[in-house]
């Protein structure tokens, strides 16, 4: 039986294929070095762009620690981030944008 992360990072997600990549490999990074166990749950709440082709990617490759949604339409930024909550299996959770914003 797998272990539950300590961290859920929930990041509702609208057109930003260009930064998720980055965005996931900072958490990644950041988790190794405290060597703590995550997961994230992206959002997509019904982007525009290959946001969701990037998740599909990203989840492909780092299945253990992504949950991919994508939202049947746009239901707005706070809704996409109460779903992923229902999602998130840590005992700790995050929530933060997509834009890599500081």
């Amino acid at each position: 039986m797998a272990l539950l992360p300590k961290y859920s990072i929930v990041i509702p997600v609208f057109n930003s294929e260009e930064s998720l990549e980055e965005l996931y490999s900072g958490i990644q990074a950041l988790f190794a070095e405290r060597q703590e166990r995550f997961e994230v749950v992206f959002v997509d709440d019904r982007s525009r762009d290959n946001s969701w082709e990037v998740l599909k990617k990203l989840k492909a490759a780092h299945t253990d620690t992504i949950t991919a949604i994508r939202l049947a339409r746009n239901f707005g930024q706070h809704n996409a981030t109460l779903c992923g909550l229902g999602f998130a299996r840590g005992e700790l959770i995050v929530t933060i944008d997509d834009d890599l914003q500081t």
